[in-house]
């Protein structure tokens, strides 16, 4: 039966045969067709007047089809609208890509008409025919900060494995910073190679659009994305602690969740991310010095105004015997110890070494079931906040 009212779908494919084929079958169902050989162009129609569904092939010029639908996600009139990835690429990994891009459905090539109508009416049913999608407000994506008062607490191996648990508990968008600008490491410890870092984005950024964040991030094999701290410290002060805020503004936009490791210190830029971040993770361990550094920066966040149910604590190497118990720490604190890590030892310094978080190498070992305990807390904070 065709639709009681035109609903209007877009065919990104740059073969002109199948865009003529598709524009034939769809037609024929009642539908309003525009077509598209490229993402550039699907794109630039999208922003004169949204369709209600979109037909992506992934092998387009320039831009592919994951980077357009990705693109569409990005935007409050587009965030909703089903999104058919139709291609010939029909190996698992594939269509796990086109799925992580924000496709709703995946059909490949060759295909038959019935079933590609099939589908598409499947998308427009759940989503609500009859009426083009309404538009809604866009979601603001959710930061978490974990910071330590001193280097060398394990802070970056937690923030690593957390964005990755996080990541496996949601399938939300999420993006991991590396905000220590001097030394930072956490391309170490997912072994990601050095290309680009958030000094790429400095030129632009007054004006940045989601294409520069894109082409600057580093996708990795668990399905999160990151952003490099320059590979020079030297360089670590050409950063600016207004260029934190503008790039965490426009984040925000389009990531659901921004984990980012914090470096060890006070200065502006430091403090920025730390203002701004729905949660904060402090880690802190059972020695002396670690933790009147800790007590020190509850005081100054209080000062700061910070909420103290945003401030998480996390007692790191909890089972070293070495003559501070955790209720003593608590005491320290004036804060109770939200989370547990065990010290792991080798398991933990292989892992790191060879770049593969204990998340996904050791994903039942205790330290990997804690994070996993702090993800579900976190997640469910900050969808609470959204």
């Amino acid at each position: 039966m065709s639709p009681t009212t035109k609903l209007r779908c877009l065919i990104v494919d740059d073969d002109p045969a199948i865009r003529e084929l598709l524009r034939v079958i769809l037609s024929a169902e009642g539908y309003e067709i525009v077509t598209a050989p490229s993402a550039e162009e699907a794109y630039a129609l999208v922003q004169r007047q949204t369709p209600d569904l979109a037909v992506v092939d992934v092998i387009l010029p320039e831009m592919d089809g994951f980077g357009l639908s990705r693109l569409l996600r990005k935007y409050a009139s587009t965030r909703t609208m089903p999104i058919l990835m139709l291609t010939a690429r029909g190996d698992i990994n594939d269509k796990i890509a086109g799925f992580e891009a924000g496709a709703d459905d995946y059909l490949t090539k060759p295909f038959q008409p019935t079933e590609l109508v099939y589908r598409i009416k499947g998308l427009l049913a759940r989503k609500g025919t009859g009426a083009p999608l309404a538009l809604s407000a866009p979601k603001r994506g959710q930061v978490i900060a974990v910071f330590g008062a001193r280097g060398g607490i394990g802070k970056t191996t937690l923030a690593v494995n957390l964005a990755v648990a996080l990541h496996q508990q949601t399938q939300a968008r999420v993006l991991l910073w590396d905000a220590n600008f001097y030394f930072g490491s956490v391309g170490v410890h997912l072994n990601l190679p050095a290309v680009r870092t958030i000094l790429d984005l400095l030129p632009r950024i007054n004006e940045l659009e989601p294409d520069d964040i894109e082409s600057v991030l580093t996708a990795h094999s668990s399905g999160i994305r990151v952003l490099l701290s320059p590979f020079h410290p030297e360089e670590a002060d050409n950063i600016s602690a207004d260029h934190v805020r503008r790039l965490l503004a426009f984040l925000v936009g389009m990531y659901d969740l921004i984990v980012v490791d914090c470096q060890a210190s006070y200065d502006d830029r430091t403090l920025v991310a730390l203002e701004q971040a729905n949660e904060i993770v402090l880690v802190t361990m059972p020695e002396l010095g670690v933790v009147l550094n800790s007590g020190h920066f509850l005081e100054l966040a209080a000062k700061l105004d910070i909420a103290p149910e945003k401030i998480h604590v996390v007692l790191n190497r909890s089972n070293s015997n070495v003559g501070i118990e955790p209720a003593a720490i608590e005491r320290a604190l004036h804060r109770p110890i939200e989370f547990r890590l065990i010290s792991v030892g080798r398991p933990l310094a292989h892992s790191v070494n060879r770049g593969v978080p204990l998340m996904i190498e050791q994903p039942r070992h205790p330290f990997s079931q804690e994070i996993v305990k702090m993800a579900e807390v976190l997640s469910k904070q900050t969808a609470a906040h959204a």
